[in-house]
């Protein structure tokens, strides 16, 4: 059994609070697509949680969690993020599982993100353009987006070039250093000196440390849903931002750069839609939205 809980606007309805509602009646909670981007507050047992890439089922203690495979995952933000709820006493140990499948972003990707951000602006500015010009510059180009900068879209653009790196390729680490290492070669042919802040050999390093510390969390997703649908166990998933920022139905090109809707779920999980009992949208009686 299957329940779908979905943003209706532009994100900001209230998701995480109907979500910690439902979590109380599910086995499983799960993250379909999106990245660590604005996130949700929950308060349980008197105790305020930031939730942003991880699952928030885990209040739940009954509750295992997934970081589904169409997710992207920055691998220092997610163990920032468990390390945070620890503080707060949420024990989550053995609570929380990562794809294999799941694409990693790196922080070449939060650097390229702000860099693709900026561009226009800059080009902008060069023209001595007002303030009021370069709104309407970037609006009729689809220049800036309005991104939250954590990295999310070029993550996603390096995934459909096919250049992204998947969570099972840090535990090689020749096959990781590799790919990375041609990564940042591309960034700097396309960036030039605005690249000069970053070191990939640093970034390497760093996920020298982080390899098996995150291996306890990385499962094969694929056979853990089949078997959970499989059992009719009560699945809940947790989607992220909203369907008005559907990169495909959204108000393009001010979107995400995910699958919003009951199709992301779907396929960011490896879900059979005859198992969906429920798919609950979101909305608030005012309409708000995050970024450009």
């Amino acid at each position: 059994m299957i329940k779908i809980v979905l943003g209706a606007q532009w994100g900001d309805e209230g998701k995480g609070k109907l979500t910690d509602i439902l979590c109380a009646e599910a086995s499983l909670c799960a993250r379909a697509q999106g990245g660590n981007n604005a996130g949700h507050t929950i308060v349980a047992n008197g105790q305020t949680y930031d939730f942003h890439i991880l699952p928030s089922g885990l209040v739940n203690p009954k509750c295992l969690n997934l970081i589904g495979t169409g997710c992207v995952v920055h691998i220092p933000s997610f163990f920032k993020e468990l390390e945070d709820l620890h503080k707060k006493d949420l024990d989550t140990k053995g609570r929380i599982l990562l794809s294999s499948r799941a694409h990693v972003v790196f922080d070449l990707h939060l650097l390229i993100d702000g860099l693709q951000e900026g561009e226009l602006t800059e080009a902008a500015k060069k023209e001595q353009l007002s303030d009021e010009q370069v709104v309407v510059a970037k609006k009729s180009t689809g220049g800036a987006i309005g991104t939250t900068k954590k990295g999310i879209g070029p993550a996603y653009s390096a995934k459909h070039a096919r250049s992204g790196v998947r969570i099972h390729q840090i535990f090689n680490k020749e096959d990781l250093d590799k790919r990375l290492r041609v990564l940042a070669r591309g960034a700097q042919r396309r960036y030039g000196s605005a690249m000069e802040g970053y070191d990939v050999e640093a970034e390497i390093a760093r996920f020298d440390t982080y390899r098996e510390h995150l291996r306890s969390f990385v499962v094969n997703a694929v056979p853990l849903m089949a078997t959970a649908q499989k059992k009719n166990t009560a699945i809940l998933v947790e989607g992220a931002n909203a369907l008005m920022l559907d990169i495909n139905h959204g108000t393009y090109p001010f979107v995400t750069s995910s699958s919003t809707g009951t199709g992301g779920a779907i396929d960011g999980l490896a879900l059979s839609p005859f198992k969906i009992k429920e798919i609950i949208g979101v909305v608030k009686a005012y309409t708000t939205r995050v970024g450009g």
